[in-house]
Formats: structure tokens, C-alpha cells, sequence
């Protein structure tokens, strides 16, 4: 978990005829992308349980557990 805050999100993404990456549309997500999108939810959830409800209501509006650890 403490690669994905430090590193930031897993975003699928795909290579495109050109060479190259772009975003997979959710329904080309496959079973590993889901296993690491929940990761990141995995990894918010922790950060959320040791907050005050001051500090939950200053980040409850970050996308990523990277965000959220840079915002504290």
C-alpha cells in the first residue's frame, strides 16, 4: 500500500495504434485492473479510519490516496 501513496493511483491504460498509452474505457477493464484500482481504495480507507473529523472534512474530496497523503 505505501507504493501506491507514494507513487499514486493505478490508472489502466492501454497502447494505442500509435505506440502510444492511453486510458481503458471501464468496460475494457480487466480482472487485475480492478485488483489494483481497490488498492487505492484499500489505501484511502486507511488514511480516512486515522483522521479527525477536521482532517476527513479537509481531504474527503481527494481522488487518490497519493492526494490525500500530500494533503496532510
Amino acid at each position: 500500500m505505501w507504493m501506491l501513496i507514494k507513487n499514486g493511483p493505478f490508472i489502466p491504460t492501454k497502447v494505442n495504434k500509435d505506440g502510444t498509452n492511453i486510458h481503458k474505457k471501464p468496460e475494457e477493464f480487466n480482472a487485475e485492473d480492478y485488483k489494483m484500482m481497490e488498492k487505492n481504495a484499500k489505501a484511502k480507507k486507511i488514511l480516512y479510519f486515522g483522521l479527525g473529523p477536521d482532517d476527513y472534512t479537509r481531504i474527503s474530496e481527494y481522488e487518490s490516496a497519493k492526494d490525500i497523503w500530500e494533503a496532510l
